[in-house]
């Protein structure tokens, strides 16, 4: 029981705690269930009140009131958190706000709501977004992600449009076309783009169908016409062109009036009808201070074709500044344009710059061509004629062009004043034939005068040897070795000279008596030179009988005179002195003097004095007037007229400076005193001899007249306290002095000057104070120069400059001053010249230091060699040669004096007197000074004279240089760069050549600079749809020039009337592109 009991208890106890359990559990599940109530409760009032502000924000949002639409969905947003729409119209006020954050807001939709039903409208909204903000790219990416996009036109014409501001014109294409046959507002609009997406493309059939739907329409019927126009121009349908163009013209839109001048421009002269063509050229270049090259092509060729031939040329000059088609093309019509009006030396420059381009192979073959021609008709500088048809032989094979040119080419080997060049090439050839030879010859002797004509006898002698070879023609053979003597003669081997004179064949020919008559003149002057006196006599007076020119036979006279002299012959020798009187030309106070020797050697003493004192009288500035005075106190002394004597021997003292006079004045005084029995008065005047002189030849009479005198007093003591204080000198030693020199003397005298030169040289070393020193210095000085010694002929030579003997001295000068001049050290020579002019004895001698003086200085001191040059003009022998030396030098001083119009008077006188370099530089400068008076034109001419008269490269390049300058004053860049570029490519002068690029840069820098304007002009007027037409796209007609069938002097290159057509135009490429597109 009580075990039931307990179970009964058991049991009731966990039924109790059972049912606590549970009223536990219901407890809590009714406190959860009324929350869930109320939390049910509280969310449906927060919906309600959510769905108010929504409404609220949408409304404001459909009134276009963004920021508050925006602030109240981001609250709803920051409420809901999840609140799909509210994010998204967040996302579209930014973008209608344009706010920065738009895109991100978008992009976090689509990651926030990738399934979204809102996604769609979220691509449209952003390709919109992008559209309006030109980023076309990612614009597109979002239509092409719109599903509907179909449905909606302006989204395809913005798709369309976005396609077509990137270029992406396939596909803009394929869009518009969607809209073109619809009733949508976008279908014209999209008819417009699809035909101009068309035309830019080269499909211009579809275009042109496409622009023609809309020629009436509203919008686009105003520019619609203009791009037909451009179709038809395109399409070669010019006849079109002018009938749809031409009644626009006076309705046209101003923007649109070049445009419209410009194709009827080229449409005209498509047709053939060039004066139209001109007449809307015109209209179009008035508008601009520039055009592109081809619009001036195009107008100058036209021009051309209507035979206005100076308005062709100025259009065609200024296509420049590029190197291209139409550079190939204008410059060969504008050669062509300067033969029609015989512009030779232009239309050369022409032709070449067209042969330098080969973008036309048969055009550049027939500028080569003419510019081939050219350069043999005009034979200018620096275009080497001979190099040109060579190059034109090597480079084509035209078998018309090609006979004519290998005649020019033997024409210029014969007649080319490019000799260096055509002789360097026929000197090439191995075995050379007849002609070829002729052409040699010719040549070598040329070069040879020309050589000659620059005193470089050495190189002149080398051509003329050549020319000797090839003695083809007997006429230039003869010449040849005639200037071969001279050439000889002027460098002293007088000997090679006389030969090649005596062997010259007689020529009885009129052309050749000149040089007959020179002939006997320089042959008489070679055997002079060798004191063949006898032989020299014979041909001077042969030559006596055939002279006709003053100056040469008053030369003659004076040789004969001295023939006869020094053959003893004094009787004839006075009177061809008298004859040489007679004329006084020139030497008329040497002939004078000489006339005194002579007479007085025949015993006609009265004349001789005569002669003599009207030397004294009548020319006190004389070299010879010093001689004068010596001769007639000698003259006096001798018959005995003591005071006579003694006057003349005064005078002579206070005149002169030359110490051999002054030696023998007081000698001979110091006789006359002591034959007069004035013996104090005769030991004064021996003593001034023996201690002022004691190595001269008078030093040993004053010292036997100085012992005879004090002899005489009985004071001989006296005589031996003198001659002991007299240093080295004792009798015995003064023997040993005159035998040593005395034996060197002979061998000199019988010309064996090896064992002469050895003997004086021991001489001089045994007696360093020798009585006979300076003379044993003098003529071992001749020996050594014998002998081929020159070093020491130097050193003696140089030390004979001090001496006091004149006649020494002056051999020395003379010697030094020629072995320098010879040499072209003008530093030097110039100084020994100088002290030769001081002391020169003779006129010849004074002349020569004065000439040499002159051109010395010409470049080292140019006032001195002015000085000189006055005194050259001033001397009795001159000739045109040294005349117009000596007037450039001057006519050089007056200019950079700035006396510019006494300049001008001088260069025009050297003009007349040189053919040489002196001329070609006073030509120069009279073509500058020209230039300087704005004489334009006539300076051009005179330059081309100049290059044609002339053959001075440097004075040519020169003129050349100023010829450009006168193109750029006269706005002719082209011609001006040509002629530069000729200089540049041909001369060969570092300094001219520079100057020449420098000033080609400056016309390219200059060109640049207007074309950079020119594009800017352009760019500012320019359309979108403005036509560029290309140089591809020119039909242009070439010239068939015209072959002379006879080459000769005359030859002129002949100007053509039409020209010849490229064998493609590119034009027709175009169209087979177009043709397969459409087919497409």
């Amino acid at each position: 029981m009580l075990v039931k009991s307990v179970e009964n208890f058991n049991y009731l106890f966990f039924a109790s705690r059972l049912i606590y359990l549970l009223l536990n559990l219901i407890r809590n599940y009714m406190h959860k269930l009324i929350k869930l109530i109320l939390l049910t409760l509280f969310f449906c009032f927060q919906v309600k009140a959510q769905h108010a502000d929504f409404a609220r924000a949408r409304a404001l949002f459909l009134e276009e009131n963004y920021s508050a639409a925006q602030s109240l969905f981001q609250q709803i947003i920051v409420d809901g958190k999840t609140n799909e729409l509210a994010n998204y119209y967040n996302a579209k006020c930014s973008k209608e706000l344009f706010a920065l954050d738009a895109v991100f807001l978008y992009e976090k939709f689509v990651i926030s709501f990738p399934y979204s039903s809102l996604i769609q409208q979220v691509n449209k909204d952003l390709a919109l977004y992008y559209y309006n903000n030109l980023d076309y790219y990612k614009s597109i990416n979002y239509f092409l992600q719109f599903k509907n996009l179909e449905h909606y036109t302006d989204l395809i014409f913005k798709l369309a449009y976005a396609n077509f501001r990137i270029d992406s014109l396939d596909d803009a294409q394929y869009y518009f076309s969607k809209l073109i046959n619809t009733n949508s507002k976008y279908a014209t609009t999209a008819q417009y783009y699809s035909a101009y997406i068309a035309y830019q493309n080269g499909l211009y059939e579809t275009a042109l169908n496409g622009f023609n739907n809309l020629i009436d329409d509203e919008q686009f019927r105003i520019i619609i016409p203009y791009y037909i126009a451009q179709i038809y121009f395109f399409q070669q349908r010019y006849e079109q062109l002018i009938g749809f163009v031409s009644p626009l013209l006076e309705t046209v839109i101003p923007t649109r009036k070049l445009e419209v001048n410009r194709l009827l421009a080229e449409a005209y002269y498509r047709t053939e009808d060039f004066e139209k063509a001109i007449i809307h050229f015109s209209a179009y270049v008035e508008q601009f201070d520039q055009v592109k090259p081809i619009v001036n092509f195009l107008l100058g060729q036209s021009y051309f074709k209507v035979g206005e031939f100076e308005n062709a040329i100025n259009y065609l000059e200024k296509v420049s500044g590029s190197a291209d088609s139409i550079s190939q093309h204008a410059a060969y019509c504008l050669g062509a344009s300067y033969l029609k009006v015989l512009q030779f030396n232009y239309a050369l420059q022409a032709f070449k710059k067209s042969a330098s381009y080969s973008y036309d192979k048969v055009l550049q073959e027939e500028a080569f061509y003419n510019y081939a021609k050219l350069s043999y008709q005009l034979d200018l500088p620096f275009d080497n004629t001979l190099l040109v048809l060579k190059t034109y032989l090597e480079k084509y094979d035209n078998a018309i062009h090609k006979k004519e040119i290998e005649t020019l080419m033997v024409q210029v080997f014969q007649s080319s004043s490019k000799y260096n060049e055509a002789f360097d090439a026929l000197l090439a050839i191995h075995l050379p034939d007849q002609q070829q030879q002729k052409s040699l010859q010719q040549l070598a002797f040329f070069l040879g005068v020309k050589e000659y004509n620059a005193a470089a006898y050495k190189k002149a002698l080398t051509y003329f040897q050549l020319a000797t070879q090839y003695p083809i023609d007997d006429e230039i053979a003869y010449v040849t070795v005639f200037w071969l003597a001279d050439c000889y003669y002027q460098l002293n081997d007088f000997a090679r000279s006389a030969d090649l004179y005596t062997n010259l064949p007689i020529n009885n020919t009129i052309n050749f008596e000149f040089y007959h008559e020179l002939k006997q003149y320089h042959l008489a002057y070679a055997y002079f030179k060798q004191a063949e006196y006898k032989r020299a006599n014979t041909y001077f007076r042969k030559y006596e009988k055939l002279a006709t020119d003053s100056m040469h036979l008053n030369d003659t006279y004076l040789r004969i005179a001295d023939c006869f002299f020094m053959n003893q012959e004094y009787s004839l020798s006075e009177k061809y002195y008298n004859k040489a009187i007679a004329y006084s030309l020139f030497d008329g106070d040497y002939a004078i003097y000489k006339r005194s020797v002579a007479l007085g050697l025949s015993g006609k003493n009265n004349t001789k004095v005569k002669l003599l004192k009207q030397l004294t009288s009548d020319f006190s500035t004389s070299i010879y007037y010093d001689n004068a005075l010596y001769d007639l106190a000698r003259y006096y002394k001798n018959t005995s007229k003591n005071d006579l004597a003694l006057s003349h021997y005064e005078k002579l003292l206070a005149e002169t400076k030359d110490e051999q006079f002054i030696a023998d004045a007081h000698l001979s005084k110091g006789m006359i005193y002591f034959n007069s029995g004035k013996v104090d008065q005769a030991i004064i005047s021996f003593l001034f001899v023996v201690n002022n002189f004691q190595q001269t030849i008078y030093f040993k009479e004053a010292l036997s007249g100085l012992q005879a005198a004090y002899v005489s007093l009985a004071k001989v003591d006296e005589y031996l306290a003198i001659v002991n204080g007299l240093p080295e000198i004792s009798i015995s030693r003064a023997e040993q002095d005159s035998l040593t020199y005395n034996t060197a003397f002979m061998k000199f005298s019988e010309g064996d000057y090896e064992v002469a030169n050895t003997t004086f040289n021991q001489y001089l070393e045994k007696f360093e104070n020798g009585i006979f020193k300076i003379d044993a210095a003098y003529y071992n000085a001749i020996s050594c120069v014998k002998v081929g010694d020159t070093t020491n002929a130097v050193l003696m030579y140089t030390e004979l400059i001090e001496v006091s003997n004149a006649e020494y001295q002056q051999s020395a000068l003379s010697f030094l001053a020629r072995k320098y001049y010879a040499v072209d050290d003008y530093d030097n020579s110039n100084i020994y010249y100088q002290n030769l002019e001081k002391v020169a004895a003779n006129n010849s001698l004074k002349r020569e230091a004065v000439i040499r003086l002159m051109y010395g200085n010409e470049t080292l001191s140019p006032e001195l060699a002015y000085s000189y040059a006055q005194q050259v003009i001033n001397l009795d022998k001159t000739d045109d040669w040294l005349m117009s030396k000596a007037k450039i030098i001057i006519a050089r001083h007056e200019f950079s004096s700035g006396n510019y119009a006494k300049s001008k008077t001088t260069f025009e006188k050297v003009v007349e007197l040189s053919d040489y370099d002196e001329g070609a530089e006073a030509k120069y400068y009279l073509a500058y000074l020209t230039y300087l008076d704005d004489s334009l034109d006539l300076a051009e001419k005179m330059i081309f004279e100049l290059a044609e008269g002339y053959t001075s490269d440097y004075f040519i390049a020169k003129a050349f240089i100023l010829l450009a300058d006168i193109y750029v004053v006269q706005e002719n860049d082209f011609q001006a760069k040509a002629t530069l570029e000729s200089i540049i490519e041909n001369y060969d002068g570092e300094e001219l050549v520079n100057l020449a690029r420098k000033n080609w840069e400056l016309i390219l820098e200059r060109e640049t600079l207007s074309i950079a304007i020119k594009e800017q002009q352009l760019l500012v007027v320019r359309h979108q749809s403005y036509i560029e037409i290309s140089e591809e796209e020119i039909d242009y007609d070439l010239v068939e020039f015209l072959i002379e069938k006879v080459i000769d002097e005359d030859y002129k290159v002949v100007a053509p009337d039409t020209l010849i057509a490229p064998k493609t135009d590119s034009l027709e490429i175009i169209n087979e592109y177009i043709e397969k597109d459409e087919i497409e």
